[in-house]
């Protein structure tokens, strides 16, 4: 990563730019970003907006219904990455270099306004959701799909987290309803629901070996800890994660990864 001095203190845009996010979505969730297009009832003609969008796992799906996508991420990396796969298609798209915090739109720019186990990534959940909120059209809809605690990607968050020592606020707050309701009852209507996605690979191991080398948070946890002898310890605490939440069977790894859909409507 050009200009990273100090794997221990990478900038948002440098753990996203880390491994290879635009392999994980396709090789792990291909399909939740077409999930949310769903869950938000994208239509042909609308004006939707893709926060921390990644490389369009979410804003292509709406784009190929005839939605009018703003893709918008921190990590110009990862625009690049999102253009090239929506050019590769012939899908015409907007994509904007920005931050969840101060959204460069106008007020009420867009009918439908997504982030697909984006935004829950932001340092500050309260102006993020303020910002969604604000550039959301009256009678527009708000859909996000968030890790839960609970869950299986929760739980090697959470241990990634403690490992590194992590003072931040956690990203999976925004998995919990109450969280959700906290931060946008007052000015919308919300609705809530579970489900899984699952994530394959030959063994527990090698899921956690592919992840520490592709997902981004977890390549630079890895860096970092390994720079003060503690990333083996670690490693064998995810794989014994992974292993108790696989119900692959004998000689395959699936493990149910629970996510939390919320459905906000100003």
């Amino acid at each position: 990563m050009p200009g990273q001095t100090d794997p221990s203190t990478p900038t948002p845009a440098e753990i996203w730019a880390a491994g290879d996010y635009a392999d994980v979505c396709e090789r792990m969730i291909p399909g939740l970003g077409a999930r949310l297009v769903e869950l938000a009832g994208v239509r042909a003609g609308e004006a939707v907006l893709d926060v921390a969008a990644g490389t369009g796992n979410a804003a292509l799906p709406a784009a190929r219904r005839g939605a009018a996508v703003t893709a918008l991420d921190i990590t110009p990396a990862l625009l690049e990455a999102g253009a090239e796969r929506a050019a590769a298609t012939g899908l015409e798209l907007s994509w904007v270099h920005g931050d969840a915090r101060a959204l460069p739109f106008a007020t009420a720019s867009f009918d439908r306004v997504l982030s697909c186990v984006g935004v829950q990534f932001c340092a500050d959940r309260a102006a993020a959701a303020a910002e969604l909120l604000r550039v959301c059209r009256p009678g527009g809809r708000i859909a996000l799909i968030a890790w839960t605690p609970e869950g299986f990607i929760g739980q090697i968050l959470a241990a990634v987290s403690r490992a590194r020592g992590a003072a931040a606020p956690s990203p999976l707050e925004w998995g919990r309803e109450s969280v959700v309701e906290e931060l946008f009852g007052d000015a919308a209507e919300v609705s809530t629901s579970r489900a899984q996605v699952e994530l394959a690979a030959e063994s527990a191991a090698a899921w956690v070996d592919y992840m520490a080398a592709a997902y981004g948070p977890l390549l630079i946890a890895r860096l970092a800890l390994r720079e003060r002898g503690a990333w083996e310890p670690l490693r064998e605490q995810l794989c014994e994660i992974a292993a108790r939440n696989d119900g692959g069977g004998e000689g395959a790894f699936a493990a149910s990864a629970e996510y939390l859909c919320a459905l906000i409507e100003p």
